[in-house]
């Protein structure tokens, strides 16, 4: 953090409706906002909507192949956690997941965004953590509350894609629900992909057909781009 910044501290509800806190630097005052879930899930939107406008947008013709975009980083990402009193892993991770997500983030380049005794934690932990997906599950079964799968999935289920909903948002959202279930036994990525895709909007699912996404990161980016392009032309969404 620069010298003379601050701290403001985010108390926000994650979806179960719980306090998170998170932080980002505003100008020299210390000041706590309390969410309501959908509040959130706003903050959310608004973070991936401000870093659509930084990205250009793609040419009608584009074909879905992110093999060649700009990777981001976490550099101008604000939010930490330390494992305080008050902190809530999964709201951090929320929030991480969708930034991760928006600015394209590749694995290699997102270390975990950590301070005090979390911080201790990771270095401990990291070396046997090969994997983004790895570490955040590790960190949620560390600092986290525990669910049994079927709660899991019954809050999983039970909300649909809603129609001008940002497509990685709702993915996100879903994503950091599934890493919340237990290790063992292990959810293929196929089925899970399966679930998510089940609840999106109808207009996303005829936009986007089932057989040409193979991951998560794939449909999020065959959307995106064609959420950009229609947004650009129509000032809408699918159908808007």
């Amino acid at each position: 953090m620069k010298e003379g910044t601050t701290a403001k501290r985010y108390n926000l509800r994650n979806r179960s409706g719980k306090i998170a806190a998170t932080s980002a630097p505003v100008d020299g005052k210390m000041t706590n906002l309390v969410f309501s879930p959908e509040q959130f899930k706003q903050f959310l939107e608004g973070i991936t909507s401000s870093l659509k406008e930084s990205r250009p947008t793609p040419s009608a013709g584009y074909s879905g192949d992110d093999s060649n975009a700009t990777t981001g980083n976490f550099s101008e990402c604000k939010s930490r956690f330390s494992a305080a009193k008050g902190e809530s892993v999964d709201a951090f991770i929320d929030a991480i997941t969708v930034y991760k997500d928006c600015v394209n983030i590749s694995e290699e380049n997102a270390p975990m965004l950590l301070d005090g005794a979390a911080a201790t934690w990771w270095q401990g932990s990291k070396a046997s953590l090969r994997s983004w997906q790895k570490a955040v599950e590790a960190l949620r079964r560390s600092f986290g509350e525990q669910k049994p799968n079927y709660r899991i999935f019954r809050e999983l289920f039970s909300t649909e894609q809603r129609e001008r909903e940002p497509t990685d948002v709702f993915v996100s959202h879903a994503r950091a629900l599934l890493s919340k279930l237990s290790a063992t036994p292990v959810l293929d990525d196929i089925h899970r992909i399966d679930m998510v895709y089940g609840l999106l909007h109808q207009s996303i699912r005829k936009a986007v057909p089932r057989d040409q996404v193979g991951t998560f990161e794939q449909l999020i980016s065959k959307v995106r781009q064609i959420e950009d392009v229609n947004n650009e032309s129509r000032g809408g969404r699918f159908g808007g």
